[in-house]
């Protein structure tokens, strides 16, 4: 019983030449993804018929794809377009395509507007989510970027059918 008494006074009272420090941290981070990407509109040639020629979503067009890019001003992205050379139909006894040409344009004034646009030439390349150089420490941190895609096809003397092909668009950020 004594030596509980004693265990119990040495933890209750330890000697006075020791000293506890406490330090306590309440640290909350708040991370927010580098980049986000947004489809506004999808690229759309709508329904065609056989022998309908050549049809073309020109830059500003109503059915021409734009996209979003939410990021840090201050990164570089790079852009990529790619798509088959044709669509072809989805009914594996059908034997025709249709020609496919895209085009790639980018705007990073930070507003939806076509006429501020610059076509990237061959469909990819490295852009600026800010096209001011000069460090802005007065102005947002997160910046717009759009991108518009548009083309054309052409479609000939072809049977009837769904006509499908995949079209990538790729953005990595440094």
């Amino acid at each position: 019983m004594i030596k509980y008494i004693f265990f119990i006074i040495l933890f209750l009272f330890p000697p006075l030449t020791e000293y506890v420090y406490g330090q306590f941290i309440n640290l909350q981070l708040k991370v927010e993804a580098e980049l986000s990407a947004t489809v506004e509109q999808n690229l759309n040639f709508e329904t065609q018929i056989a022998n309908s020629g050549r049809t073309e979503i020109q830059l500003g067009d109503v059915n021409m794809g734009v996209f979003s890019i939410r990021a840090f001003r201050t990164q570089n992205l790079y852009i990529n377009l790619e798509y088959p050379d044709a669509l072809t139909p989805t009914d594996t006894q059908i034997d025709a395509e249709i020609p496919l040409e895209l085009n790639l344009s980018y705007n990073n004034s930070g507003t939806n507007t076509v006429s501020n646009s610059t076509p990237l030439p061959s469909n990819k390349g490295m852009v600026s989510v800010h096209e001011s150089t000069q460090l802005e420490f007065d102005k947002e941190l997160w910046k717009q970027l759009f991108i518009y895609v548009y083309g054309a096809i052409d479609v000939g003397n072809i049977p009837n059918g769904i006509y499908t092909g995949d079209i990538v668009l790729s953005v990595d950020y440094d």
